[in-house]
């Protein structure tokens, strides 16, 4: 069975949504602008596997954080520095995150596989939020498409879920 890019990001969605939204531990994380990219590698995969059992993930390869079949998905954490209630204020340059997103793009790109995307997290944002429009515009813009869901987390803070074909 072919995994489009489509039928991936509604698993995502369906799947790792509630897990950022009823993890307590992962409320923690968002309160204090700490990153959770390890858990949400581990997540993503458990969710692969629930809806494609047959699957054989690798994680890591080639420097890649998961493959499997001919995708290559990279992941990461965007902590913005947007004030929110509840949220530490930390002086957190957006600019650094931004940047490796487009990295792992670029990285991507270079790789042999068929299918690429990116799965990334931004918190506490919101999608329309108008300084986090201006570095959407230039990730959208190095993606073939985009698809994302806005969330809460367990403690009320806004996030935003993206997945992006590269």
């Amino acid at each position: 069975m072919e995994i489009t890019f489509e039928k991936l990001a509604e698993v995502i969605f369906k799947d790792i949504i509630p897990k950022l939204e009823n993890n307590i531990g992962v409320a923690v994380f968002c309160k204090e602008r700490a990153k959770f990219e390890g858990w949400l590698k581990v997540e993503l995969c458990e969710s692969l596997l629930k809806h494609f059992p047959t699957l054989i993930i690798i994680p890591e390869k080639d420097r890649i954080d998961i493959t499997f079949d001919d995708w290559a998905i990279e992941l990461k954490t965007i902590n913005t520095n947007y004030r929110y209630e509840d949220v530490k204020n930390k002086h957190r340059p957006i600019t650094k995150n931004i940047q490796g997103i487009l990295e792992d793009i670029e990285k991507l790109r270079s790789t042999d596989y068929t299918n690429k995307a990116i799965l990334f997290v931004v918190f506490p944002a919101t999608h329309n939020h108008k300084n986090w429009q201006m570095h959407l515009r230039k990730i959208s813009g190095s993606l073939k498409d985009i698809r994302y869901r806005e969330f809460k987390f367990k403690n009320k803070v806004p996030g935003v879920i993206y997945f992006g074909l590269v």
